[in-house]
């Protein structure tokens, strides 16, 4: 789902552009644990942040070094990637506002962690990224629960430390506590197709999103702020000249 119109005029100036094609490339990873994971997939990986520079097509906003959150755990990242630069509202998941929610966990949690020197902060990372693909996979939340067919992601303990179900299980607990707050979240969406850019033999990438786009409800705002202020002060010039 895309953006109103009435917000394009502002989405020019204080956000990326999107729908646009670009390379990155993979220069490891930032604050992670590694983790162990069943349900949707079996596999034992990183979580938390992952760094990247831009070899082709930099988005305005983004800087030269970024670092990601993976929105894609049935694919491995590559080195390099293509990837279509997009909104995350443009997310297609298999939960309900799966895209809003991990915008939202992104938008709140992200930048704290990556800014903290804390001997936790690893912990915390791994959390975050536990958290969003919580909401990506399942509808109901309990990140280290017993398989079911209903529960379709989990951590299991064989590498998964206790620190990062924790703190997991706190950014879920925040999401919820907002009730349909989480619904205006918005972020950048690194939608990844090497084929399309005509990376062969390297796999088909990993989508991940990183920071980038302010809240519709926050650039609405601005935007009425900014037509008020303007109406005001014809007005006030008018008066004058009478």
């Amino acid at each position: 789902m895309r953006k109103a119109i009435i917000t394009a005029a502002f989405l020019g100036c204080l956000a990326p552009t999107f729908a646009s094609a670009a390379t990155i490339d993979f220069t490891g990873v930032g604050k992670a644990e590694v983790v162990s994971l069943g349900g949707v997939r079996t596999i034992n990986a990183w979580a938390g942040e992952l760094n990247w520079t831009w070899l082709s097509g930099q988005t305005a906003g983004i800087p030269d070094s970024f670092y990601t959150y993976c929105v894609d755990l049935l694919s491995n990242e590559t080195d390099h990637q293509g990837v279509t630069v997009r909104a995350t509202d443009e997310m297609v998941t298999a939960t309900a506002n799966g895209a809003q929610k991990a915008a939202w966990l992104f938008n709140t949690y992200a930048a704290t962690i990556h800014a903290s020197t804390s001997t936790a902060a690893n912990a915390m990372a791994a959390g975050l990224q536990l958290a969003i693909w919580e909401v990506l996979y399942d509808n109901v939340y309990n990140l280290n629960a017993v398989p079911s067919i209903d529960n379709k992601f989990y951590a299991t303990t064989a590498y998964t430390s206790s620190a990062a179900i924790y703190y997991g299980t706190q950014y879920l607990t925040g999401l919820t506590s907002v009730g349909n707050g989480y619904l205006s979240a918005d972020a950048v969406w690194l939608d990844s197709d090497n084929a399309a850019f005509g990376l062969t033999g390297i796999g088909p990438g990993q989508d991940q999103i990183t920071a980038g786009v302010p809240e519709p409800a926050s650039i609405l705002l601005i935007g009425t702020a900014m037509i008020g202020a303007a109406a005001r002060r014809r007005k006030a010039n008018a008066s004058a000249a009478r």
